[in-house]
């Protein structure tokens, strides 16, 4: 009897080990699996998905809508940006704040000249800036693209009939010269080439006549950015200088100039550097150029009309660059830039130059 509950003992004993042996089996494989689905193929463990995330958050801080650049005031996310009409008329060089804006957007009006809109997404960065100008209707539905408040000095009738329509929120220097536009007479030019604003004033405006402050849900991420400081390089190949006209009139042709030092594209107008107030050289970080057609619209003044539904184009950045597509439809939708393929077109992160250059002066773009 002795012998047999020994044996049965024996018996437990054996398959316990078994048990065990395939428990410590069974957790020997599990660690393995888990460890080999936990690195890349490099052999290095990959951070969870929202664990990196937070760390790139962290490190980028808040970036700027309209650069992608970090930096921003996180308090002033969710707020209309500033958008200012500029002379760009060869009296009014050089402007003052020319280097400050996050996008500058120039087209073609009446008698082959251009215009500057300087658009911001923070009114805190808007310094001196003009000499400031009057509305045409193009540019008037490119700020609305933005949701933007919109700053100018008179305007054609036209303009006015659409910010009237279309009840655009403006500040307009010809109902409020003195108090939040003002003439600079230290230049010897004609007045029309002397107005000016603040961010100051411009934020005092918004105040005093109670504008909407915050920025539609629509508008929120108007472009696609990459990482600040990892910037890509585009498809279509490479490219040290563009240079491109819109009309016939020389004084108003640009050639942009890569410094591979800063990454930068500095501006040439007129076959000179164009430069803000100071002396200080315009640069970019993105040349986007937007073909679309122009046209006279025939009444006395000459004015002008983009066709702003859609189009192609080229984008240049990073010492390189690729052909675009464009498309913007009506007044209040965003502009949408895309890729060849169709996909959102993600920029460079920085300050970006877009120029709405007529389709026939396509022929003009020279990329070198």
């Amino acid at each position: 009897m002795a012998a047999q509950k020994r044996r049965r003992r024996r018996g437990r004993n054996s398959r316990t080990k078994v048990i065990v042996g395939t428990i410590a089996v069974l957790a020997v494989v599990i660690v393995a699996v888990v460890a080999y689905f936990s690195l890349n193929q490099d052999g290095t463990a990959d951070l969870e998905e929202s664990d990196s995330n937070s760390v790139q958050a962290e490190d980028l801080g808040t970036l700027n809508p309209l650069t992608g650049e970090s930096g921003f005031d996180p308090d002033k996310l969710g707020s209309r940006p500033i958008a200012i009409m500029i002379n760009n008329a060869p009296a009014a060089r050089p402007q003052w704040g020319l280097c400050s804006p996050d996008i500058v957007f120039e087209g073609v009006v009446e008698g082959g000249a251009t215009r500057m809109m300087w658009v911001y997404a923070d009114a805190n960065d808007i310094p001196k800036v003009g000499s400031i100008r009057s509305a045409r209707h193009d540019f008037v539905e490119l700020a609305e693209g933005l949701d933007a408040v919109f700053v100018h000095w008179g305007g054609s009738d036209l303009a006015y009939d659409v910010i009237r329509d279309r009840d655009v929120d403006d500040i307009d220097g010809l109902r409020y010269e003195g108090k939040y536009f003002f003439r600079d007479n230290t230049r010897s030019v004609a007045t029309e080439h002397r107005g000016y604003t603040t961010g100051e004033d411009i934020r005092t405006a918004i105040s005093d006549l109670g504008l909407r402050t915050q920025l539609g849900s629509r508008y929120d991420a108007p472009f696609a950015f990459e990482k600040p400081g990892s910037p890509r390089v585009l498809a279509g190949g490479s490219c040290q200088s563009v240079d491109f006209d819109f009309s016939g009139v020389s004084s108003y042709s640009h050639t942009f100039n890569y410094d591979a030092q800063d990454g930068l594209y500095y501006n040439r107008i007129g076959g000179e550097p164009m430069r803000q107030d100071g002396g200080e050289q315009m640069a970019v970080t993105n040349v986007i150029l937007l073909y679309c057609g122009v046209r006279n619209i025939g009444d006395a003044s000459g004015h002008m009309e983009m066709d702003l539904s859609s189009g192609t184009g080229v984008y240049i950045s990073n010492g390189t660059y690729e052909e675009i597509r464009w498309e913007k439809g009506s007044a209040a939708a965003p502009l949408e830039l895309r890729d060849a393929s169709g996909k959102t077109l993600v920029l460079n992160a920085g300050k970006s130059y877009i120029g709405l250059v007529p389709t026939s002066e396509k022929s003009s773009v020279t990329i070198s």
